[in-house]
């Protein structure tokens, strides 16, 4: 359709003298890559859908490979136990892998400053740009710094140690288990379900949730109105009464997830949510 639209228009300008002869050709380019993109949007679109039908149907696997990489997976427990406390566990999650690149930095912008200082001493350095130069390093220091200590994540659980149940947080945190990425992934507990989120620590009590289900979502991306392709995102979506939580998992880590909540006796939905 697209394809004879646009090299319809083109030949019929060109017909009646408002367009030049090359016209033609680069509609009909044109319009192929706008129905090529097109095709891949509706393919990528149908695939999700088909998707979420198998995991409502049970079925979360596109084949019988997939099936049984999944189950080789499975084979190692992914269940994580926390690396101590509740606010050690938080820190080392936490705590970023850049640290270290941090570091180097600091020791590279050290040398630079270095080298400034020499030339300043012999009346050749610039002054504004030795300044910047330390600026940058102490910037680099402090996220170095910050990242060691867990700046952040005792922000956080600062914040959770004011709330009135927190004894029974942490208690529930400690015999739990994790299962996700570092700074993405659910902490199993008796009494609590902990969200640990890249910006947040949210403690949920197990007789506040009111359902459990799995999201796929399709991200889709265009380049100057022309698709340029797509990408399955996968949560555990966890509903209270008054809000809605979601944690972004890769695609075998959000069923296992999903599976434990479902098997310790949580409201669980196999409805796959879209959005």
């Amino acid at each position: 359709m697209v394809l004879t639209v646009g090299f319809g228009g083109a030949v019929l300008l060109q017909t009646q003298g408002i367009a030049p002869y090359w016209a033609i050709p680069i509609a009909a380019v044109v319009a192929a890559v706008m129905g090529i993109s097109a095709y891949f949007d509706h393919r990528a679109n149908k695939k999700s859908f088909k998707e979420a039908e198998n995991f409502k149907a049970g079925y979360a696997f596109k084949d019988p490979r997939e099936e049984e990489k999944y189950r080789r997976w499975i084979q190692k427990d992914r269940r994580q136990p926390p690396a101590g406390s509740m606010l050690s566990d938080i820190i080392s999650r936490y705590r970023s892998a850049r640290i270290a690149a941090y570091l180097f930095g600091v020791l590279g912008l050290g040398l630079i400053e270095f080298i400034l200082f020499q030339e300043k001493s012999e009346g050749k350095g610039e002054p504004a740009v030795m300044y910047l130069v330390l600026g940058g390093m102490i910037l680099l220091l402090y996220l170095a710094v910050s990242g060691i200590v867990g700046i952040k994540a005792r922000r956080l659980y600062g914040r959770l140690s004011e709330r009135p149940d927190f004894m029974n947080i942490e208690r529930s945190y400690t015999e739990g288990f994790v299962v996700g990425l570092p700074r993405s992934c659910i902490n199993i507990g008796s009494e609590y379900i902990t969200l640990i989120l890249p910006r947040a620590v949210i403690p949920l009590k197990r007789s506040e949730i009111v359902r459990v289900c799995r999201a796929d979502v399709l991200t889709a991306y265009y380049t100057n109105s022309i698709y340029s392709g797509s990408k399955d995102s996968y949560f555990i979506k966890l509903y209270t009464d008054s809000a809605e939580y979601r944690v972004q998992l890769k695609k075998f880590t959000m069923i296992y997830a999903y599976d434990i909540l479902k098997a310790s006796g949580l409201p669980s939905d196999d409805t796959i949510d879209m959005r």
